[in-house]
């Protein structure tokens, strides 16, 4: 309990360690594939395509149409060189137009829904912990179309 404008302080030996969470909508099935990671940067994103294709080549889907929003890493040189370079033409890109995350399904869909009802108001003592929640909520919610969950921990 605490007074009206000063703010409770909640004792906790968690760190403030942060993940991030590449997420794949399959549409219109609406399932998903996610890559779990320390940072988003254009190492990883490639490294999330990667898996994109493994399971497009596995299922043998001519092609995978991507819509993407604007973020730095999605637009980067190394990301535009890995796109131009693949040769089997198995992916195409469509970007969002800057600042218009409304258009993009998976931030009201997914994204709000896991702070909200998985991250929010909550401590993990390990980041490890905290991944199986997001994982096991986004396997219950939506479920998954790949079975290869990568963790970059």
């Amino acid at each position: 309990m605490s007074f009206e404008g000063e703010q409770h302080k909640i004792e906790h030996n968690c760190s403030r360690k942060k993940f991030s969470a590449y997420i794949s909508m399959l549409w219109p099935d609406q399932k998903l594939m996610y890559d779990f990671y320390d940072v988003m940067n254009s190492k990883n994103t490639i490294n999330h395509l990667e898996n994109l294709k493994k399971y497009v080549m596995k299922i043998r889907w001519k092609r995978l149409i991507l819509i993407w929003d604007n973020a730095s890493y999605h637009v980067s040189l190394m990301v535009r060189n890995y796109i131009n370079a693949q040769k089997e033409d198995w992916l195409t890109i469509i970007h969002l137009p800057k600042k218009a995350p409304y258009l993009n399904p998976n931030e009201r869909k997914v994204n709000q829904q896991i702070k909200s009802d998985v991250c929010a108001n909550r401590f993990y003592e390990h980041t490890e912990d905290q991944k199986a929640i997001v994982s096991e909520y986004l396997d219950k919610r939506f479920g998954r179309w790949n079975n290869d969950i990568l963790h970059d921990t």
